[in-house]
């Protein structure tokens, strides 16, 4: 789905002009005056025009701070909500670190059964499951049998999708290994951890995440989805304008702060991006993915929010810049296709190449 239809500005901004400058918080200025190169962009836009490489539905870029550039396809404007699907799992990772620096969780390594007693008692009891904890919830490291990847693994996302009550559901699977054992893609895992936030918070996780997130961002549209048995799906479906979306990744640059305000430790996001466990094609920290992009041998670290489709928000910390896009390329081969261009074209920008 594509978002919510909003009248609004379709101005883009191509590779010459700064974005507009709203009321949103954020700076603007060129690609130029913030060193970057207009020719790889413009040559992104040329080949999107011809067909050559299909179009997302957003790319936005901001260097330095300040957005230089802002442009969008396939009729989106920049005040439509878009469904963020995965991309989502980074936000919940970072209102987990809010919620333990407030000290309404006790700690990373605190089991989270017995703080989520109201779903006891639990099918398949094992002594296994009374040892994950809130760090192997945001490691996906659970040893639930619990894997998105396979087709017919118990804990798969759209059998909890059909359940009546999405956390009892994985509470209840078998485990499958000891937890910390092994690094595993489950959505469900997301889902506890969000519940286990709103129980320690006595809020439920929108009302959180406007306090202690978008109210600082000064993000004032939102829309997460709700989930079966009275939760919050903080696993995907949050809604949010990209413009929004790239403030995500504008704190996780600034080691937690917007605008010179501290939102979360700089402690969190170092915790939260420094990992060697592999999952897929890429290493994983908390509920964020990390890789390293090779552009003309120059080796540049990367952090993202990744989300189906081609959802994605990328953090550079060597090159002070965050990409943002958006895309509905839902279960397409195409969900990835920002991974090409972002290395193609936008760090070509930023290297001068």
């Amino acid at each position: 789905m594509a978002g919510l239809m909003a009248c609004g500005h379709h101005r883009t901004s191509g590779p010459g002009s700064p974005p507009d400058l709203l009321d949103d918080g954020w700076p603007v200025s060129s690609l130029e005056a913030e060193g970057m190169a207009p020719e790889p962009l413009a040559e992104l836009e040329r080949r999107i025009e011809k067909e050559e490489i299909r179009a997302p539905d957003s790319l936005l870029i901001a260097r330095h701070g300040k957005l230089v550039y802002e442009r969008y396809w396939n009729g989106f404007k920049s005040d439509e909500l878009h469904d963020l699907r995965s991309a989502t799992k980074s936000f919940t990772s970072l209102l987990t670190g809010i919620a333990l620096e407030q000290h309404l969780l006790p700690g990373v390594d605190t089991p989270i059964l017995p703080l989520l007693q109201k779903y006891a008692p639990l099918e398949n009891a094992d002594e296994r499951k009374e040892r994950i904890t809130v760090r192997r919830l945001l490691e996906m490291r659970t040893g639930l049998a619990c894997n998105d990847w396979e087709e017919d693994s118990p804990g798969k996302e759209e059998k909890m999708y059909d359940s009546k009550d999405w956390v009892r559901f994985v509470l209840d699977l078998p485990m499958a290994e000891e937890p910390g054992q092994s690094t595993v893609y489950c959505t469900g895992g997301v889902m506890v951890l969000g519940a286990l936030v709103e129980e320690a918070a006595g809020v439920k996780f929108p009302e959180l995440s406007r306090r202690h997130l978008f109210e600082p961002l000064g993000i004032t549209r939102f829309k997460w989805q709700e989930a079966n048995g009275g939760r919050t799906d903080t696993g995907g479906h949050l809604r949010l304008r990209p413009r929004d979306f790239a403030k995500l990744g504008q704190v996780m640059l600034e080691g937690g702060r917007w605008q010179g305000r501290q939102l979360v430790s700089e402690a969190w996001i170092q915790a939260s991006t420094t990992s060697e466990r592999r999952l897929g094609d890429s290493r994983y920290g908390y509920l964020w993915w990390l890789n390293t992009f090779g552009v003309s041998g120059t080796p540049v670290e990367a952090w993202f929010a990744r989300g189906n489709g081609g959802q994605y928000t990328f953090v550079f910390p060597s090159l002070d810049l965050v990409a943002t896009f958006t895309g509905s390329f839902y279960n397409e081969p195409e969900s990835d296709l920002a991974i090409l261009l972002v290395g193609q074209f936008v760090l070509a920008s930023a290297l001068r190449q």
